[in-house]
């Protein structure tokens, strides 16, 4: 490695280790805002519009969505006033999780009772992967508590 490129990448380490906390935190705002471009593109709302409908600034809005500035309970608020929306959160683990614990000759265990966050009775994700899912027979699996 040169001398020059092994700077660089001190360089680069330290500038790493010194601002994680706010690289970190741009990137759950860039997240959320992803999500509200979204939002404007299905209905075909601007970035000027939604400046106008909630009271702030184009020059505002712009630097929310490159994250130069990071979103607040300010904006989610008049966001969902405006436009009658909620804003909903979803806390899931980083790491991939398996939801069939095993298998036999005549069913499958599923542990849905880890995420409460299905919402379709005709699918099932195996993983936290929006890739994977398996369609469900409705008429065929029954559903059994412990307890």
């Amino acid at each position: 490695m040169s001398k020059v490129n092994k700077i660089d990448t001190i360089s680069f380490d330290s500038y790493l280790k010194k601002n994680r906390t706010k690289i970190d935190e741009s990137l759950v705002s860039l997240r959320f805002m992803k999500e509200v471009d979204y939002f404007l593109d299905y209905n075909k709302i601007t970035q000027r519009k939604l400046a106008d409908d909630i009271g702030c600034t184009e020059a505002y809005i712009s630097q929310l969505m490159s994250g130069v500035k990071k979103i607040n309970t300010s904006f989610i608020n008049k966001l969902e006033k405006h436009y009658e929306v909620k804003v909903e959160f979803k806390i899931l683990p980083k790491k991939e999780c398996n939801y069939i614990t095993s298998f036999a000759n005549t069913f499958i265990q599923i542990n849905i009772n880890i995420d409460d966050s299905f919402e379709a009775l005709n699918m099932f994700s195996s993983k936290n992967s929006p890739i994977e899912y398996y369609e469900l027979d409705t008429d065929s699996y029954t559903i059994e508590t412990n307890g």
